[in-house]
């Protein structure tokens, strides 16, 4: 049962004494009524038993006056009645209704009544009682008593005696409570004293003293238990606070709370103050604080897309720039997640990374990527300028030989006996009939000029040739020169290029340095292969740099006989795929997988970079290059696979060319 307001707000020791006090008094209270009640009942039954046997005594000693109708001596008989001051009047009724004597004031109206009879009524009495003389009622006594003044010291006797009871039972009452409060109350007392101390100073250390009692000894131990246990877990909690304090002011990151609809922050680490220049305590104070200090250009945006990273729920990421306490632009990378309850948005918690000189050094890579790109693409023409450079010296050299040889031959024509004769014929000039057959100087002329003639005709038959294979060797190096000004013109262009052709043109420029190193070149060309979608300049950089690799590998393994093997082939998914085989040094288990990393190099005087820019340059046209190598002095096969054109066709067998040059 709930208590009333008044009695569930006092005090425990009030409380106690009235929840004793309450019943004793409500018990001494029913008690008195009781004894009230019983005490009123029993002096209207005294009362009535006492009127009635006045009321026949009265009767008795009247029945002579009566009978014989002395009216003196019932008179008298009634004035005795003076002596009961209780009794106000009295009177004998005849038959018929005639007063036959009375006493006092007796204003009544006359009862005459055969029956005997008490009534209660609300000032007085009246006592109806029948005088019976040889078994004849002569008369009736009617009797009129006040019973209000007894009844009124009864009752102020009762309520003294009740008034009395009940003032002894509170004070057995209260010294019954103050004795049972320091049984019950008093530990009591003490328990909720040390837990108002622990909820006022969070003093985990107090402990209560055990009183008498099982269970306010078991729940005092309880109390001091759970203390205990709280402070165990509040220091643990206080070390776990440390350690996270510690944890989130020692990342490099801004830790942050903020309300997900005003996006007002409620706490920051203080990497804030290092990062940004401003203090947690200026970040929570201002609800704006955030906005207010976006850069102008990321401001709309960055709010935006946090709203809708609210919206959605889930957790997120994404960057953009504020304005420092000193002016600086800082780069932000916002990471966090919202905390729902109850199916709404609650909190947002995250980090703010600096991520300003991650952007610088992006920025810087791709500078630096531009330039290793133009390098590349330099270091890409100064390989083909190099084989250019090769071949035109190679074809140089013919030149040189067969202009040294056309030389030594126009040296050696025997012009001079050629003179000697047609001087002769000079000297001759008015007798040369005469010179011709008779003289025997003149007459071997004919057959000597003869002679001459076919000489002269056979070396300049042999001269000429020598002229077709000088202009050959000039077309050549003019071939060579044109070859080298297209590719760098078309260098970044895209084209549908056959694979083949660019294939021979790579090994055209490689021609002379596979002849002078006895290099013998085997082509296996698949028929009917689609164009690919390729820039030629780095198609030829990489398939240049390839070759010459090959060619070293070959000098370096030193084979008996050495064998390059180009093969162009389809490929997977629509790729067309050019191997380049040779049977020179091969290449360690070990370094396969970092052959194409930047640096990496295993020749004396390399500079690791040709491999890797053709890797990168074949994976910028949407393509791959690959190598594969049994181990040191398997030799070893580079793959280059280029996206083809699509188009309609069937593969067919290979078409085996037959070697270029030895």
């Amino acid at each position: 049962m709930k208590l009333p307001h008044f009695i569930g707000n006092l005090p425990l020791r009030r409380k106690v004494t009235l929840l004793l006090l309450a019943p004793c008094l409500a018990v001494l209270l029913t008690a008195g009524a009781a004894l009230f009640a019983f005490q009123i009942r029993m002096f209207r039954e005294d009362f009535a038993r006492d009127m009635n046997r006045l009321g026949e005594m009265v009767s008795a000693n009247s029945i002579a006056a009566i009978s014989f109708e002395n009216v003196e001596d019932a008179t008298h008989v009634l004035s005795s009645l003076r002596a009961k001051a209780d009794i106000l009047s009295a009177a004998f009724i005849l038959p018929g209704g005639r007063v036959f004597a009375k006493y006092g004031d007796h204003t009544e109206p006359p009862v005459y009544d055969n029956e005997s009879r008490f009534t209660f009524r609300d000032k007085d009495a009246l006592t109806i009682k029948p005088v019976i003389h040889n078994g004849k009622q002569i008369a009736t006594l009617n009797l009129v008593s006040d019973y209000r003044t007894v009844y009124a010291s009864i009752m102020k006797l009762v309520s003294w005696m009740l008034l009395l009871v009940v003032l002894v039972g509170a004070a057995v009452a209260t010294l019954l409570s103050s004795w049972m409060q320091r049984l019950i109350s008093e530990p009591v007392l003490r328990l909720a004293r040390a837990a108002q101390a622990v909820a006022d100073h969070n003093d985990y250390s107090i402990r209560v003293q055990e009183g008498s009692g099982v269970e306010l000894r078991n729940l005092i131990r309880t109390f001091n238990q759970m203390l205990a246990r709280i402070q165990e877990q509040d220091a643990a909690l206080t070390r776990s606070q440390q350690k996270l304090e510690t944890l989130i002011n020692s990342i490099e990151s801004i830790v942050w709370e903020c309300a997900p609809d005003t996006f007002q922050f409620t706490f920051l680490s203080r990497q804030v103050e290092r990062i940004l220049g401003y203090t947690p305590e200026q970040w929570t104070a201002n609800p704006r604080f955030w906005h207010e200090h976006l850069h102008p250009d990321d401001a709309a945006a960055a709010v935006q897309t946090c709203h809708d990273h609210v919206a959605a729920g889930k957790p997120y990421s994404y960057e953009y720039r504020m304005v420092a306490a000193d002016g600086r632009v800082v780069w932000i990378r916002e990471s966090g997640s919202v905390v729902h309850e109850g199916g709404r948005p609650a909190v947002m918690r995250g980090i703010f990374q600096d991520i300003t000189a991650q952007k610088k050094a992006a920025e810087e890579v791709e500078r630096l990527n531009r330039r290793l790109l133009e390098t590349s693409r330099l270091a890409g023409m100064a390989e083909v300028a190099t084989g250019v450079l090769h071949n035109v010296g190679n074809v140089l050299n013919s030149v040189s030989v067969s202009a040294a040889l056309v030389s030594d031959r126009l040296k050696q024509l025997k012009l001079a006996n050629l003179r000697r004769a047609t001087g002769m014929l000079r000297e001759q000039n008015g007798n040369l009939a005469q010179f011709l057959t008779e003289d025997p100087r003149g007459r071997v002329l004919p057959e000597y000029l003869t002679a001459i003639s076919e000489q002269l005709t056979a070396e300049q038959n042999e001269l000429i040739q020598e002229a077709a294979v000088l202009t050959q060797y000039i077309e050549h190096i003019k071939e060579i020169v044109a070859m080298q000004q297209g590719y760098a013109k078309v260098s970044g262009a895209f084209e549908h290029l056959a694979p083949t052709e660019l294939v021979e043109d790579a090994l055209r420029i490689n021609a002379a340095a596979f002849e002078r190193h006895r290099v013998e070149v085997i082509r296996e060309y698949r028929n009917h292969l689609p164009r690919v979608n390729v820039d030629r300049h780095k198609v030829l950089q990489i398939l240049i740099n390839l070759l010459r690799n090959a060619k070293y590998a070959l000098d370096a393994g030193n084979p008996s006989q050495r064998r390059l093997v180009v093969r162009v082939e389809h490929g997977d998914a629509g790729k067309v795929t050019i191997r380049i085989r040779d049977n020179g040094a091969g290449i360690a288990p070990e370094n396969l997988a970092r052959i194409f990393a930047l640096g990496f190099t295993t020749k004396k005087d390399g500079h690791g970079f040709g491999l890797h820019s053709a890797a990168n340059a074949a994976r910028e046209m949407g393509g791959r290059l690959s190598a594969h190598s049994e181990g040191l002095g398997q030799g070893a096969e580079f793959s280059l696979e280029l996206p083809a054109v699509p188009r309609i066709g069937l593969p067919e067998p290979f078409a085996v060319a037959p070697a270029a040059a030895r």
